[in-house]
């Protein structure tokens, strides 16, 4: 028992060090970061009716959604807003690059998923939730 004991506290700061987030912060005002927040939830829910519109079959529905609140089209949201609620005006190139490319990976897919092939239609959404993860691994904002 003791030497269980021993092994686990000796684990215990490797531990801590492997669970200490390594994600670049990126600093915005609390309205940028809570419109941030706003627009995460918007996108999961869409990828979530997506995801329920191909698994129907309904190719159409799902474009219309990918287009509307992910794609090009969904671009500049933030535009009228103060400056101090726009989370574009604090990110850093590298994660406005992936923002920008969730975008038209999102417009890809919906021109895709237009074509009625499911199995083209989830390769192209991978790029979608690719950007995804990979902001998400990347960056946080608290």
């Amino acid at each position: 028992m003791k030497q269980i004991f021993l092994m686990i506290a000796a684990l215990l700061p490797a531990m801590a060090l492997a669970s200490e987030d390594t994600r670049q912060f990126v600093k915005m005002s609390p309205e940028a970061r809570a419109e941030l927040r706003i627009e995460m939830l918007d996108f999961q829910t869409s990828l979530h009716l997506i995801i329920g519109a191909l698994s129907e079959q309904k190719f159409a529905e799902a474009a219309d959604i990918a287009e509307k609140q992910m794609g090009i089209s969904a671009m500049g949201r933030h535009r009228t807003a103060p400056a101090n609620a726009r989370p574009g005006m604090f990110m850093p190139n590298e994660m406005h690059a992936i923002a920008r490319g969730m975008h038209v990976s999102a417009s890809d897919f919906a021109k895709t998923a237009k074509g009625g092939d499911t199995a083209k239609a989830l390769t192209t959404l991978q790029a979608v939730t690719g950007a995804c993860v990979t902001c998400h691994r990347s960056y946080r904002t608290q």
